[in-house]
């Protein structure tokens, strides 16, 4: 063992000494438990922070909607557009599409989804706490922006007079706290029945956001499915000036299906009585359109479900209404299946940016796009539109409905008014024949639209769904 004299001793003592000083010096907080290292500035996540929408890009070949409006009328149609526009954006937003973030190591406890009040009914705020924390006492607040605050169970809340927007508890005891908070309503005042709100709830430094969803329910609609076919789905056709047509359209139906009723809207200019038994026939003022017939058609139906036919189609051993029922009936989700006509399924999707909100938005039809296939239905694909064979759902469709204004050239259209509200499906295993093509001379006359009816198409693009391009590819 080596032996130190005086000198050596003094001089290792006091780089020891030294040392440990340092390292004091270097790290005052430090412990033998833990490291503390305390922030300068308390960092606060932003709420309701969102980028400007940004003008979309319009797809190459795409048709200038603007430019489709006579320049001498086109400020006045944009400027009601734009005051249109912002009606509908208040129609349509909500406070709930508020960007919000959670607050981290946060000791409050609050609901994040799910917590819904019916108007004027004072309900309890579900989840309020404080946690993890000892003080000597303690003191929290809540602030909403269009109901107010009450502090009892809804049995006691006789009325919202007493009501607050601020609502501030404050105690000597955590547990006496949380009951208080436990005992926290909340009211909206006025109806509304399709709104929302958010708490802001604080404690000290922390603060926490909450969406509060306001609802008025609706009694659910419901179809009694029946047990036969002729029970679940009414079959819908427009004609105009095609009987021929029309009749060998209704014996091949029955050839499959006796007893389904066929709804068959009319707008030839010269009416012929159609007398087939389960056939009704709703004649209209004559020329009205494509779109007016498929909306009194579908007005007309009864069932849950309804197939739509041109009156050109033919029914084949193929054409199992039946399996697209089954389709329907397995995914509940879905508003629209579509078949196959004579093996041709023409599905497409729909792209569309919503835009800056002035010029207006970009959309693109894009054939032969698919998405993912149908759980247990492998022939059958989420798409965004489908060929005009296709099943549907009668309340959700009713709700989209066919705009009446667009009479020759339309199809795309509905569906491109559905996105966002239908979830649709092309299926390849049912089929519908087609009619071998007859000649018509006054029929075709009406058949193929001039650049009139493209160019008014466009213009309701531009002001009816606010878009400033669209494409069809």
């Amino acid at each position: 063992m080596p032996s130190f004299g005086r000198t050596e001793l003094l001089l290792v003592l006091s780089f020891v000494i030294f040392s440990g000083m340092s390292y004091l010096w270097i790290s005052p907080n430090f412990t033998a438990e833990k490291l503390i290292v305390t922030p300068k500035k308390k960092w606060t996540p932003p709420t309701g922070i969102v980028k400007p929408p940004a003008s979309c890009t319009c797809p190459a070949k795409s048709f200038d909607l603007a430019g489709s409006i006579p320049t001498a009328n086109r400020a006045d149609i944009q400027k009601r557009r734009a005051e249109e526009y912002k009606k509908h954006q208040a129609r349509t937003s909500s406070i709930l599409d508020t960007l919000l973030f959670a607050p981290s190591n946060s000791p409050l406890q609050y609901p994040i989804q799910g917590f819904t009040v019916r108007p004027l009914v004072p309900t309890l705020i579900p989840g309020l706490a404080l946690h993890r924390v000892q003080r000597s006492g303690y003191k929290v607040s809540l602030l909403v922006t269009k109901g107010v605050l009450c502090l009892g169970s809804p049995t006691d809340v006789q009325s919202v007079e007493g009501g607050k927007k601020r609502l501030i508890l404050e105690t000597l005891s955590l547990e006496e706290l949380n009951k208080l908070l436990a005992d926290v309503t909340y009211t909206l005042p006025v109806y509304h029945i399709h709104t929302g709100d958010l708490v802001h709830f604080s404690f000290e430094h922390h603060e926490a956001v909450f969406p509060i969803a306001i609802r008025q329910p609706s009694a659910p609609v419901l179809f009694d499915m029946g047990t036969n076919v002729s029970d679940q789905v009414t079959i819908t056709t427009k004609t105009f000036m095609r009987y021929k047509e029309l009749k060998v359209l209704i014996r091949s139906l029955r050839q499959f299906y006796k007893d389904v009723v066929l709804v068959v809207a009319d707008d030839s200019f010269t009416p012929e009585n159609i007398t087939e038994e389960n056939v009704l026939q709703y004649v209209m003022p004559g020329g009205q359109g494509w779109f007016a017939g498929r909306t009194l058609a579908v007005s007309q139906v009864t069932t849950k479900y309804f197939l739509w036919v041109d009156d050109d189609f033919l029914f084949t051993e193929k054409t199992k209404i039946e399996d697209l029922v089954e389709v329907m009936e397995a995914t509940p989700e879905l508003d629209v299946v579509g078949g196959s006509v004579t093996g041709n399924q023409f599905y497409f999707s729909i792209a569309y940016e919503e835009g800056d909100g002035v010029t207006g938005g970009c959309m693109d039809r894009k054939p032969d796009i698919k998405f993912q296939s149908l759980p247990n239905y492998p022939q059958c694909s989420i798409v965004n539109g489908v060929v005009n064979f296709f099943l549907a759902r009668t309340d959700a469709v009713n709700r989209v409905r066919f705009d009446p204004k667009l009479k020759r050239e339309a199809h795309s259209e509905f569906f491109m008014d559905g996105l966002g509200q239908l979830m649709v499906a092309s299926c390849g295993h049912v089929s519908i024949g087609h009619q071998p093509k007859g000649a018509n001379a006054q029929y075709g006359r009406f058949r193929h639209p001039g650049k009139d009816d493209m160019q008014f198409k466009l213009q309701l693009h531009y002001y009816k769904n606010h878009l400033q391009c669209i494409h069809y590819g």
